[in-house]
């Protein structure tokens, strides 16, 4: 009787053990993120606010590594100078563009040069246990008549930190690209009186890179992709695609 006590006990605490390391385990795998934010207002205009993976995990310093050059990459507003390595370079360095563009113009400008204005924002829209959903955008003013706009989704593997493509994303692009058809379609009539023909060849394809959220895949198209001079955007329900996704 004293021997199967103890062996009960052994029993009891062992699978304790087991439970917590395959939890542990799961929480290895899992990023967490943090925001940071950054404000600069000496000479220009500079404010960044963005998602940040926490950890030492080698997926963390990946995400991470992917964001800062998408941030460090729209302050390089030189096209023969390369991208900085750090978010610090990055705002020293186009705060020196704009010294040396105000000290060039000023010589045959007698009006005052507007300030320029950096704004960078990012979001986490989307997180499960394989995948990390990003939305990031830029917005640079040097006192044009339009600003400088990017807007794109980066989608992460949590396990690796490794950006995703479409292709790994989907598993039948013809069918995914047929059903989001329907949709931009449906988009266009609902802004439009008649159809317009999106794309100057006349042939429809997706944009350079998906979202996901709580909802479904996102399609989005800006005025760089698209000859409608406007936003189009639209979600695609799980319940329609879910077949043709691989997560």
């Amino acid at each position: 009787m004293f021997n199967s006590y103890y062996l009960k006990l052994i029993k009891f605490f062992s699978v304790i053990i087991i439970i917590t390391f395959v939890f542990s385990c799961k929480e290895d795998t899992v990023v967490v993120f943090d925001e940071i934010s950054i404000i600069d207002e000496d000479e220009v205009i500079i404010e960044i606010n963005i998602p940040v993976a926490k950890g030492q995990t080698e997926a963390a310093k990946q995400i991470n590594t992917t964001l800062n050059y998408f941030v460090n990459n729209a302050l390089n507003i030189d096209s023969v100078s390369e991208t900085k390595e750090s978010t610090e370079e990055s705002i020293i360095n186009f705060k020196k563009s704009y010294k040396d563009f105000k000290t060039q113009i000023g010589k045959t400008l007698y009006t005052n040069l507007p300030t320029w204005e950096v704004l960078i924002d990012g979001e986490v829209i989307y997180t499960n246990e394989t995948l990390a959903s990003i939305a990031m955008n830029s917005s640079i003013n040097t006192g044009g008549a339009h600003g400088n706009l990017i807007f794109r989704f980066f989608n992460f593997d949590v396990k690796t930190g490794l950006k995703l493509e479409t292709k790994d994303l989907i598993n039948d692009i013809p069918s995914f690209t047929a059903i989001a058809q329907k949709y931009y379609n449906k988009e266009l009539l609902s802004a439009n009186n008649n159809r317009i023909e999106a794309f100057k060849n006349d042939t429809f394809k997706l944009p350079e890179n998906l979202g996901f959220s709580e909802d479904g895949v996102i399609v989005f198209y800006d005025t760089y992709n698209s000859a409608v001079n406007n936003v189009i955007e639209f979600t695609i329900p799980y319940t329609v695609v879910n077949d043709y996704l691989n997560f």
